[in-house]
């Protein structure tokens, strides 16, 4: 969010200025925009045979047996929550309230997105609503592809990072959970242990 601000908000690295090659644009000039469709089945809880993640508007809300995707996408809410948006890069299926969004420039596009104002690009009056069209208008600052290009290889290699991170945390939170309890009852001895 940081590098993004300063490349491309504050134009850090052009003193301030929006350089003469930047063009304007919209968010469709960089992104294909299409909606999530229903699943073909869906469950709470994953099993052996249903366990491709059912993404929401917001979040996983389910397991289904099919896989819609398997590349990298970016997912936000089209009916209902809006303002969320979710990164996937694994198999999945995106249900029919969502918006899916792929692009060459992954990284550049999930930050336009963290500052689109969804609040007042709602059409919807009983329950709130986004078109893909809606979406693919947003108006951007369209750097030459050089600098997007630039830019995808550092924020991508800093989320790779983070990613890895993130799941060492969980392998390490579900070793921790096993091995507590063992050790406050005393199933697992380790005083004779020296550090």
């Amino acid at each position: 969010m940081a590098l993004f601000d300063s490349w491309f908000v504050s134009f850090n690295r052009t003193n301030g200025e929006v350089p003469a090659d930047w063009t304007e644009g919209t968010l469709g000039d960089i992104s294909t925009i299409i909606s999530g469709k229903r699943p073909p089945m869906k469950q709470a809880v994953e099993t052996d045979g249903v366990q491709i993640p059912l993404v929401g508007a917001s979040s996983i809300m389910g397991f289904t047996n099919a896989v819609l995707y398997n590349e990298p996408i970016l997912v936000t809410g089209r009916v209902g929550t809006h303002g969320v948006v979710q990164r996937f890069q694994t198999p999945c299926w995106t249900s029919d309230n969502t918006l899916v969004i792929k692009s060459s420039f992954y990284e550049f596009t999930y930050q336009v997105l963290q500052r689109v104002d969804y609040v007042n690009m709602n059409r919807g009056s009983t329950q709130p609503l986004i078109t893909q069209t809606d979406l693919k208008n947003v108006s951007i600052v369209l750097p030459p592809k050089t600098v997007l290009l630039e830019f995808e290889e550092l924020a991508g290699s800093l989320m790779a990072m983070y990613e890895a991170n993130r799941k060492e945390n969980n392998r390490l939170a579900v070793l921790r959970d096993s091995l507590l309890p063992k050790l406050m009852s005393g199933e697992l001895d380790v005083s004779d242990i020296d550090l």
